[in-house]
């Protein structure tokens, strides 16, 4: 067991509202919401970050309440990528990002969340929910830059963007950021790149999609119609994903179909036309080997896409071109590298478009165990 340093318990009480709290449905968890203390509760942390991203929206995060300052963090082993994703490196990236922004909700109350136990690596072999972390709310003095209503109003925008390149100021406060968690931030406006980019990201896309097991696995994570989307309230909605639900169905389930030829081709037409107004391509380089780098990395990346966010920017993420072992080894070959044996980890194109849709969420009822 891999153990954090325990951080103090809250001390001194503060004032302060928990409006949500009392609108919270189920009646066992209220006495955690009616504490002496005017504290704000676990219920209403998680109302603001059940909303914050993760690998394929499959939101593998499950909370505990023990007490109003203390829970324990779980994973649902249903909810990880066994082909996809099989170290869970990207499901712990997940899990740091959950707990920033249980963070970030609870900073207007003076308060943070943090983990001050980190056990066992998340497995795929995992056949029950697994506690991964304990975490505490604790005071803190350090004035939160970001409002916690930008957790709702952040988004993936996988629409066109429209060609004017990420605000200077943004990518400097991205850069200054990263560099607290001890990371590198790079950025690049340079056509010839995000081009090269771009049509590597097309490739990787076909050669995933090669892999019948890969097929497969996200089949069952795409929602083709709003109807599932609603109903299971995870995966990956087709209207996200700016396709046709009735394209992408034939595309996985009869990928024989489309794998050469011309319908080939004018998929991959389809797929490049939507990249259409990308000027910005970002990537990040950071120590990304162990459980505690990729926490810690989705922590940080937790607080840049709400940078961006208060921008009114978007992003969307390029996983595949680090998953992908060809695509990587080109990245490697191509990108501005990091020094001191650092990784890039993480490569997403950045810019403005219209407010794209937004993906179903488990409910926060669902998320905490009872």
């Amino acid at each position: 067991m891999n153990q954090m340093t325990r951080r103090a318990f809250l001390k001194n009480s503060i004032n302060s509202t928990f409006a949500l709290a009392f609108l919270n449905p189920f009646n066992q968890l209220l006495a955690y919401s009616n504490n002496d203390n005017n504290l704000p509760s676990w219920i209403e942390l998680v109302d603001y970050a059940r909303w914050c991203p993760s690998v394929h929206n499959l939101q593998p995060h499950k909370l505990k309440i023990i007490s109003e300052t203390e829970a324990e963090l779980y994973y649902d082993p249903k909810r990880l990528l066994p082909i996809g994703d099989s170290n869970s490196t990207f499901v712990t990236v997940a899990m740091g990002i959950f707990v920033e922004n249980l963070s970030i909700a609870a900073a207007q109350y003076g308060l943070k969340v943090r983990a001050s136990e980190m056990f066992n690596p998340i497995s795929t072999n995992a056949t029950e929910i697994t506690l991964f972390a304990r975490l505490f709310m604790t005071q803190t003095d350090k004035q939160e830059v970001l409002n916690r209503n930008l957790i709702l109003k952040r988004k993936t925008s996988r629409a066109n963007y429209d060609g004017r390149p990420l605000n200077q100021e943004v990518l400097k406060q991205l850069t200054e950021q990263t560099e607290k968690f001890e990371h590198d931030f790079f950025s690049s406006t340079d056509k010839e790149l995000v081009e090269t980019l771009v049509k590597l990201n097309q490739q990787t896309l076909f050669e995933d999609l090669e892999s019948k097991s890969n097929r497969d696995e996200l089949n069952k994570l795409f929602r083709y119609n709003k109807k599932d989307a609603e109903t299971k309230k995870d995966g990956l909605w087709s209207k996200c994903m700016g396709f046709s639900g009735l394209l992408m169905k034939s595309v996985f389930v009869h990928y024989d179909r489309w794998g050469k030829g011309t319908r080939k081709k004018l998929l991959a037409e389809h797929y490049r036309s939507s990249f259409s107004g990308t000027s910005t391509i970002c990537w990040i380089g950071g120590a990304f080997d162990t459980t505690h780098d990729w926490y810690q990395a989705g922590r940080m990346l937790a607080r840049n896409w709400l940078l961006i966010t208060k921008e009114g920017a978007f992003i969307q993420p390029f996983g595949s071109l680090i998953t992908n072992k060809e695509a990587y080894k080109k990245i490697n070959e191509t990108f501005k590298q990091s020094t001191n044996d650092k990784k890039i980890w993480m490569i997403f194109r950045a810019g403005y478009s219209e407010i794209p849709a937004s993906s179903y969420r488990l409910s926060t009822e669902e998320i905490i165990i009872k």
